[in-house]
């Protein structure tokens, strides 16, 4: 009767083989390796150990922004310095027009929709938008994503007349500030930051 011997190397290649044998230092290391003289250790990868990421953001009210020399006229100079001193950034609301959900939205309607009532009242505004800039990216991409973060409490008038908002979004490994004309289009990718009531 013939005996069948199944081999523990029956899946692996005659260049797998030879790798392995390699890896142990030679025939010599190999040979080691089965008197049980060479033990081989695992590899563990290194961990990178960045720090925790810090949600918590602080803005000196008491200094107006910086603006573009640009810039004519701030539309709403009583939000410049509102807002909190520190608040944590995971317990913003980031808020979109529902036209924006399906589809895309001139930002001049997603505008006129804040200034009903208080909403422009609970945007974020410039200060906001340089403080979670100085945050760095990767707190923007854990909580942002491939979005455009709008700061709607700092709508300034272009001195050729035309509005625009401040923004945030990622670029070349960094958090870019921009601004954005109030008659793009804007879509689910573009959202506003708001502090929740």
């Amino acid at each position: 009767m013939e005996t069948k011997m199944n081999f523990a190397s029956q899946n692996l290649t005659a260049g797998q083989l030879n790798a392995i044998v390699k890896k142990l230092g030679g025939g010599d290391g190999a040979l080691k390796f089965l008197r049980g003289e060479l033990v081989v250790q695992p590899v563990i990868p290194e961990l990178s150990l960045e720090p925790p990421l810090d949600f918590l953001v602080r803005v000196d009210r008491s200094v107006k922004p910086a603006y573009p020399d640009w810039v004519l006229e701030v539309m709403y100079p009583e939000l410049e310095c509102s807002g909190p001193a520190e608040y944590d950034l995971n317990k913003v609301v980031q808020w979109f027009d529902d036209s924006q959900k399906n589809g895309s939205v001139v930002g001049n309607t997603i505008y006129k929709h804040l200034q009903n009532g208080d909403a422009l009242a609970s945007c974020l505004n410039l200060q906001d938008g340089l403080a979670i800039q100085q945050k760095g990216i990767s707190l923007f991409r854990k909580l942002f994503a491939s979005k455009a973060i709008f700061l709607w409490g700092s709508v300034v008038r272009h001195r050729s007349g035309g509005l625009l908002v401040p923004y945030l979004y990622e670029y070349g490994g960094g958090v870019v500030l921009n601004w954005r004309w109030l008659g793009y289009y804007l879509d689910s990718r573009s959202s506003a930051l708001r502090f929740s009531k």
